[in-house]
């Protein structure tokens, strides 16, 4: 571990890095140098830094809406763990030499720029989100995001996160979605969603951060109140790598995280993520300062993969608004598009002449090439919208359905529309091998008196009971059952059936006792 100091900038490297800042003509930097796991967008004053493996930028936000805006700092790349420590430290000063010149052009070219939101207070209360920016680049410079982590692929977008807001209950609840998926122009994408609960202080409690980009933290602010509590309900990936980089953006914000944290191929500490929790749900000894308002049921699983692998999930129940809210464990499936999902990528994955249905019939995909398909023409727009949907809800639950599923999704998509379900990948992998456990807790969660039950992926209903949520866990009251809804099990599952026998035969999870 070493310090580096320049006039402007003080940068401290470190394989684990704690959380210690350097400040550079108002800019928050907080520099990698090794192995960077995580990305982030943090934020202090007029600054913007942004690091993700490989890529390390530092510049102030207003540059992005001046005409005259010098570029960014490109001086330090590939910033990965590599060759002996002359390399390192050559890489050190580079960070450092960069920041010092990203602070000098900061006190001497930079315009000063306000920002003001067009979006008033009754618009705020509206079922949908903000003002259009002024222009498109001061609309990508807010959205910025650079992720490129995740295991076996890179969650998407890699580079910039839209976020959209919704009243969910006025004055009381927000839903913000980014959209999230595997890439690649496959459609197996979906949003994510993190909840805000306004507490009787005035102050805000956060369900499940997403990325906190320009334009999300200042959606946030809008609300008004501060931003007090934020909760990282489960151990998954996909929620954990925004945890720290929020924490970030928010300092005085309590963070508390699901017990059973993990990494893989390494199982690293919370701190090496820049995650710094206050508590731990579901520690009696440690209980949360919101308790009173917000009630918790932790389910905790047993570990799978040798111990690395650990689906550990807490539901919540706001009392004042008897909104359940709830992760993974189960989603409800709209019949249309959350809207964070452009028309226009759900307008062509409807089409067969797209990339998708294009190679699953030249790979001739489970007889896809030999299968008729709607081939719904470009005049019919919306037709090609829904068709899109149909398709994008399958990919995002089953990952690989089967083709003639694919090509006229009607059928499957109907046995999961308009109720929650499990996701069929969390039912394979996990669930079914822990039934009493995932009855018990379901139990537990539907006698909470809710009226609405809020989870982080897909549309959010209108309204919803507890025996609603129930209804999805149904098979875990048998021994060997699959949730009826999905009503082509035995072809929809077959790919992830394939993974599981694959898993279970190198002892990563139980043997499935009857194949499914």
């Amino acid at each position: 571990r070493s310090r580096i100091t320049t006039p402007r900038a003080s940068v401290t490297m470190n394989a684990r890095p704690p959380r210690e800042r350097a400040h550079a003509a108002g800019v928050e930097c907080i520099a990698l140098c090794g192995v960077a796991p995580a990305s982030a967008v943090v934020r202090d004053g007029d600054g913007v830094v942004t690091y993700a493996p490989g890529i390390i930028d530092a510049y102030p936000k207003s540059w992005a809406s001046t005409s005259t805006s010098p570029s960014p700092s490109r001086a330090v790349r590939g910033a990965a763990v590599g060759g002996g420590w002359r390399s390192r430290l050559r890489r050190r000063r580079e960070v450092a030499v960069a920041l010092e010149g990203a602070s000098m052009r900061a006190t001497g070219t930079r315009t000063r720029t306000t920002e003001t939101s067009s979006e008033t207070s009754s618009s705020e209360s509206s079922s949908s989100t903000p003002p259009p920016p002024s222009s498109s680049s001061s609309s990508s410079s807010r959205r910025k995001y650079v992720n490129f982590t995740g295991f076996p692929f890179p969650l998407t977008p890699l580079l910039s996160r839209r976020t959209t807001r919704k009243t969910l209950i006025e004055h009381v609840a927000w839903s913000f979605e980014q959209e999230q998926g595997i890439g690649f122009g496959l459609g197996v994408t979906t949003n994510v969603r993190m909840t805000v609960i306004r507490l009787n202080d005035g102050s805000l409690w956060v369900h499940d951060p997403i990325a906190p980009t320009e334009e999300c933290v200042e959606l946030l602010r809008e609300l008004g109140g501060e931003v007090k509590y934020a909760v990282l309900s489960t151990t998954m990936y996909e929620h954990k790598i925004f945890a720290g980089p929020f924490q970030r953006a928010f300092k005085s914000c309590a963070l508390w995280v699901a017990p059973g944290q993990f990494s893989f191929p390494l199982d690293l500490p919370n701190q090496f993520f820049g995650i710094f929790p206050s508590g731990t749900l579901g520690d009696a000894r440690n209980p949360p300062p919101w308790e009173h308002e917000i009630e918790s049921e932790l389910l905790s699983l047993p570990a799978l993969g040798y111990g690395f692998y650990r689906y550990n999930e807490c539901a919540f129940f706001h009392k004042a608004s008897k909104s359940v809210l709830i992760t993974d464990a189960a989603v409800y499936v709209g019949d249309t598009a959350p809207e964070i999902i452009e028309e226009r990528d759900l307008e062509s994955l409807g089409s067969d002449e797209c990339l998708t249905i294009r190679l699953l019939k030249f790979g001739n995909y489970r007889g896809g090439r030999n299968i008729a398909s709607p081939q719904i023409p470009a005049s019919e727009r919306q037709a090609r919208i829904a068709n899109g949907w149909q398709r994008m809800a399958l990919f995002s639950l089953f990952i690989a359905p089967d083709a003639k599923n694919i090509l006229n999704p009607g059928t499957s998509f109907q046995g999961l529309a308009n109720k929650f379900i499990v996701s069929p990948i969390v039912f394979l992998v996990v669930f079914q091998f822990y039934r009493a456990e995932v009855a018990a807790w379901a139990r537990k969660v539907s006698e909470w008196d809710a009226e609405r039950v809020i989870a982080s992926h897909f549309p959010v209903p209108e309204s919803a009971s507890g025996k609603d949520f129930l209804a999805a866990f149904k098979w875990a009251d048998t021994p060997d059952g699959v949730p009826a809804e999905y009503v082509d099990a035995k072809n929809d599952l077959a790919s992830l059936n394939l993974v599981v026998r694959i898993l279970g035969a190198i002892n990563a999870v139980p043997k499935q006792e009857k194949q499914i």
